[in-house]
């Protein structure tokens, strides 16, 4: 039995005596041979992919809605990241700046981005609610013209038709009745402005079902009293909205002098222009 524990203690003695040990008495790892660098690789700029990994919501906003933003890297905007200091509250500082690419292409008096383009990986998101009351400022001519002519789209403003997203643009049908069946936005748009509707402008082949929507008297008397005027657009006598030809225009003076004297005015004897009392044969 000594003899087994001295041999014992013999190893014990050997094995702290080989063991690595530190001022303290502890182990402490290999020292490091002079002169070596670990660092000798080239490391090329994180990918969009590999920030992705982390920041995922912000590669989703990109890749669906980031517009030209699409074309730019990650590292070409952020030159420094991951580099906040909630001491230093240096957020502004690291931030990369619009207008380092974009110099101020809305005008010298808007500089807050941020306030339209709440997000700028996906910088065409625009709310509408965030810009409530500045849609003059990048859209000075539609504005202008609700102002010149007033109209329920005035009333309604901006937000009444493009809703809650910038860019979306509303079908006239969605708020209005069309005039005939079938028809189109395109059809709707040719006689009127959007953001002018009252300003009522048409091409001289505008069908007479169109105009008769509303002058349904008009119309169903050129219908119902078949005369040259039946054969006619609304448009070629009426070629503005709201404007009347006069008779010698199209008619020159087609009775003798002596009866115009007697009768000055075509309308008292032909009455109604849309129900000539003169018929063609069918």
């Amino acid at each position: 039995m000594p003899v087994r524990r001295g041999v014992i203690t013999l190893l014990l003695l050997a094995l702290v005596a080989c063991a690595p040990q530190t001022q303290q008495g502890l182990a402490s790892p290999s020292p490091e041979k002079k002169g070596v660098s670990y660092y000798t690789k080239e490391v090329r700029p994180l990918t969009p992919e590999e920030c992705g990994r982390c920041h995922y919501q912000i590669y989703q906003s990109l890749k669906n809605s980031g517009g030209k933003h699409q074309g730019v890297l990650c590292t070409q905007c952020h030159k420094e990241y991951h580099v906040y200091n909630p001491q230093k509250k240096n957020w502004s500082q690291i931030m990369p700046k619009c207008q380092t690419c974009h110099k101020l292409p809305h005008g010298p008096s808007v500089v807050q981005c941020s306030a339209c383009h709440v997000n700028p990986h996906a910088p065409k998101n625009i709310p509408m609610s965030a810009i409530e009351g500045k849609c003059a400022l990048c859209h000075p001519g539609p504005v202008a013209e609700l102002k010149m002519f007033p109209s329920k789209h005035t009333e309604v403003g901006c937000t009444g038709c493009h809703e809650n997203r910038h860019g979306y643009v509303p079908k006239c049908s969605d708020c209005h009745e069309p005039h005939v069946p079938g028809q189109k936005m395109a059809d709707c748009l040719g006689c009127h402005p959007v953001h002018s509707p009252t300003r009522i402008s048409y091409p001289v082949t505008t069908p007479n079902q169109v105009c008769g929507s509303c002058h349904k008297t008009e119309y169903n008397h050129l219908k119902e009293r078949i005369t040259k005027h039946s054969a006619l657009t609304c448009a070629k006598c009426h070629p503005q909205h709201g404007k009347i030809l006069a008779c010698t225009q199209c008619h020159g003076k087609p009775h003798s002098e002596a009866m115009l004297k007697r009768f000055p005015k075509c309308l008292q004897c032909h009455i109604d222009p849309h129900y000539l009392p003169e018929t063609v044969k069918k």
